[in-house]
């Protein structure tokens, strides 16, 4: 009996000491929000949203095929930006890089100042000519509708090109001389990797070495409903890395009249389902553990607590990301097969499947784990597996304590009310990988809402483009000390 009442009277020890820790790191969960004062909203004139439309009319569009490529869009809207932004085309130096890409020098008056560099992507990813018939307006015909934009690019990612030419128009035009130099970067090929536009890019820099405070390009947005009564603005302090691999089966083929046990076919989807039924490992990555700290306090009680107290609540908050996509992506690397090729003949059973899988790999794992970990899983020996073109290792993590993420933080909260700032993970990739040589410091983020990413009916409203413009113009302000 005494040794039952010690047992009891330690369990209830333990579970007063957990709940009184739990309480006291909750209640010590302070917030990390800055107090600053949202600026008057900008005035934005209709010519500005009108020259958006008109930049998304343009059919830059990169195909995997390389053989598809038409470069007469591309010319076109390098001469329409001319055209458009006469003041900043007199004054920033401007230089077509590999024929469509464009870097603008907007040189500064303090040579002691690192420069900066704000950057975007011209091309656009194609349109599934199956899902026309989805589409509410043109995908390429730049129209606006209930106070919406539609088109390709309009997020992703004509926005930043535009917004940061309309900033630029604007603060000439008022007689505005930075302090820093100002690089504006926007490569023509980012949908497909970079290659020709972004890195070719950063040769040029390279070769006049510039080293820059830190970068800006797109990534994370405005999201609401991911904290009570307030707008959640990411900054993405990392992105993750890119791999594709091409899986292929391969079996007896046969007609399909006397189909044996398994076919190429069977054990290629075996091998798709297999990989999506074995997830990677979960990690609490430093992106993840910030956001944790940043948005964490600002969050309901119960999501507070599991944030202030990751020692107790990991398994929770594990599963609890596990079970959706967009917040399973933030703990491990993730695969998913993209494209499938089987068969050429409806009555014969074809000798070989294939299948491409896209990974997303998180900080701190590498293009060598993954693959390591996919050959683990597939071991049968009909299975071959095969690295595709482009390779990304993940992005360092940038910190939030520098000035570029300040400067980030800042101009949001100037300019976007009621807003709780957090940096975050980018699951997708960016041109900004390429400059990694160039600085220490990249940041991504646009102030405006997700509405179609790579997906049908891309489009923006007006008001988070005009807020766009208003972004860019006080940040450069911001940026410049």
């Amino acid at each position: 009996m005494k040794i039952l009442k010690r047992i009891l009277l330690f369990v209830l020890a333990t579970v007063l000491a957990l709940s009184g820790s739990v309480a006291y790191k909750t209640a010590t969960f302070a917030s990390k929000q800055t107090a600053i004062d949202t600026l008057p909203t900008m005035p934005i004139e209709q010519q500005s949203v009108d020259n958006f439309c008109k930049a998304l009319q343009y059919k830059t569009i990169s195909f995997g095929d390389s053989t598809l490529f038409d470069p007469k869009p591309f010319s076109q809207l390098i001469d329409y930006l001319q055209r458009t932004y006469p003041r900043t085309h007199a004054t920033l130096k401007r230089e077509i890089v590999n024929q469509y890409s464009l870097l603008y020098t907007w040189q500064g008056t303090d040579a002691n100042l690192k420069p900066i560099i704000l950057m975007g992507h011209t091309d656009v990813v194609p349109i599934d000519e199956t899902t026309r018939n989805q589409w509410k307006a043109d995908p390429f015909g730049g129209q606006i509708q209930n106070d919406t934009i539609w088109g390709r690019g309009a997020v992703d990612d004509k926005i930043n090109v535009i917004a940061v030419l309309e900033a630029t128009e604007r603060l000439v035009k008022e007689g505005y001389q930075p302090k820093r130099t100002i690089y504006l970067s926007f490569g023509h090929d980012e949908e497909i990797g970079g290659k020709k536009g972004a890195k070719k890019i950063v040769e040029k820099l390279q070769q006049q070495n510039v080293k820059a405070e830190f970068i800006l390009d797109e990534g994370g947005l405005l999201m609401d409903g991911l904290i009570p009564d307030k707008v959640a603005a990411l900054i993405g302090t990392a992105e993750k890395g890119y791999l594709s691999v091409e899986i292929t089966a391969t079996d007896k083929g046969g007609h399909s009249s006397t189909p044996p046990a398994g076919t190429a076919i069977d054990l290629l989807t075996q091998s798709i389902v297999t990989l999506r039924n074995t997830p990677f490992v979960p990690h609490f990555t430093q992106p993840l553990n910030d956001f944790m700290r940043y948005a964490g306090p600002e969050m309901s009680l119960f999501q507070r607590m599991a944030f202030a107290n990751k020692w107790l609540f990991s398994p929770l908050i594990v599963k609890t990301y596990s079970a959706q996509g967009k917040t399973n992506a933030m703990i491990r690397t993730t695969g998913v097969a993209t494209i499938l090729d089987a068969g050429f003949k409806e009555n014969v059973i074809p000798a070989q499947a294939k299948a491409v899988v896209n990974f997303r790999i998180l900080p701190e794992e590498t293009s060598e784990t993954t693959l390591s970990y996919i050959k683990t899983l597939l071991t049968d020996p009909r299975i071959s597996i095969k690295q595709l073109g482009i390779i990304n290792e993940p992005s360092k993590v940038s910190s939030v304590d520098g000035v570029g993420y300040k400067t980030v933080e800042k101009t949001i909260k100037q300019v976007v009310p009621n807003t709780v700032v957090a940096p975050f993970l980018l699951p997708g990739a960016t041109d900004s990988r390429h400059f990694e040589g160039i600085t220490e410091s990249t940041y991504r983020h646009i102030p405006a809402r997700l509405l179609g990413y790579h997906d049908i009916n891309e489009r923006i409203s007006v008001p988070d483009y005009k807020r766009c413009i208003a972004f860019y113009y006080q940040f450069i302000k911001n940026a410049n000390p």
